[in-house]
């Protein structure tokens, strides 16, 4: 029996465990003016280094010395393990202040003042320490690792990891489903899906396009919050999640203002009109473009076996299909947790629309306010009547 309870409880849990599966970075004290790596090379990873113009060599490659590096971005303080980085970029520096971009394995971005005075990096017999100047580049590279345990970890995690990023598609799929006529509306859901699993299969079948689509096609001037190279510069990647992140929020607005006016409707006069199957299926396929690619390039980041991303996709989406129904039926059921889900989208949609811009939004945040905001809802409907 699919209770109220129940679901807000799974969904709760579901929150939390996105919350600290996509726990990447961890917060630190206040540093020391002068902060210094420890010195040991860090096992499995090689760092190829483009220096800046003019220094020599141009380009060499090593082992970093550096287990992490510390950032300050706008929002507080934080630290990455050189092995969950998959770049560092020194995009300027005036007098004593460094600022950089650091890329994470899954696609992430974060900007902010860097706060490692020293990254050495050997070179054969030699240690060279790397200088802080504009234009530095390291790119960090891991071998993989193809045993077995190795890809049941991944495989979990990575399932886990794309259940809980199919949330916000599975609210979606519900909300925009319900405008269907009843008989309708089951087949709506499945086929979008089955859309979003082939789309997703898609773009891992061509991971150098997807690649491209990273590429900066043109520069914004330099502004306040775009200050550096990596903001700046606007992709595929980022115009497709601007256009996805403002079409959900228009969408969740649209469909909140709707329900608030049928709401003060009298019972008796309210019409509802069903929405075209075509419309919803296009609607439908919009947005799965735009979930599919983040899910993706969290994949790419996660794991090396393509056939363990495949697995998980088909997996999650299985799971997705399973729960989509009691959760559609309980979304229509109860008015405001349909409010509810329509602001979890508003808030996706700005999260991709500062993703589109450069401006990361750590997801572990969202899903955690997401959570607080279900157990919330959670205990209202202990205390309604």
């Amino acid at each position: 029996m699919f209770s109220p309870r129940r679901f807000v409880l799974l969904l709760s849990l579901a929150l939390l465990a996105g919350w600290v599966v996509t726990g990447r970075v961890r917060a630190i004290p206040e540093p020391d003016p002068v902060l210094l790596p420890k010195l040991g090379v860090v096992e499995g990873v090689r760092a190829k280094v483009d220096m800046p113009e003019g220094a020599s060599p141009a380009k060499f490659e090593g082992e970093p010395m550096f287990a992490s590096v510390k950032l300050k971005p706008n929002y507080g303080l934080v630290e990455f393990d050189t092995a969950k980085m998959k770049q560092l970029t020194i995009d300027k520096v005036e007098g004593d202040t460094v600022s950089a971009t650091i890329e994470l394995n899954d696609g992430h971005l974060f900007h902010g003042q860097l706060l490692t005075a020293q990254l050495p990096v050997q070179d054969g017999a030699e240690i060279r320490q790397l200088p802080l100047a504009t234009g530095l580049k390291v790119k960090f590279s891991k071998p993989g690792d193809f045993s077995l345990l190795a890809a049941i970890v991944g495989l979990v995690t990575l399932t886990l990891m794309e259940v809980v990023l199919g949330i916000d598609n599975v609210i979606f799929l519900a909300i925009i489903s319900g405008k269907l006529p009843a008989e309708q509306q089951r087949m709506g859901r499945r086929i979008g899906l089955g859309a979003a699993l082939v789309t997703r299969l898609a773009l891992l079948a061509t991971l150098s396009f997807l690649l491209g689509l990273t590429k900066p096609l043109f520069e914004l001037p330099e502004l306040p919050f775009f200050d550096n190279h990596e903001a700046r510069g606007i992709s595929w990647r980022d115009l497709i999640l601007l256009v996805g992140g403002t079409f959900l929020i228009g969408k969740s607005t649209f469909e909140m203002h709707e329900k608030v006016k049928d709401a003060k409707q009298t019972e008796s006069s309210a019409v509802k009109t069903a929405a075209s199957f075509a419309s919803v299926i296009v609607q439908i396929a919009i947005i799965d473009i735009v979930f599919s690619l983040d899910s993706v390039i969290t994949a790419v980041g996660m794991v090396d076996q393509l056939w363990v991303m495949v697995t998980a996709m088909v997996i999650a989406v299985l799971i997705m299909l399973a729960f989509a129904e009691p959760i559609s039926r309980f979304v229509e059921k109860y008015p405001t947790v349909k409010i509810l889900a329509l602001s979890f989208l508003i808030l996706i949609g700005v999260l991709l629309v500062a993703e589109g811009l450069g401006q990361h939004i750590d997801k572990g945040y969202i899903y955690f306010a997401m959570a607080f905001a279900v157990l919330v809802e959670f205990i209202n409907t202990r205390l309604r009547p």
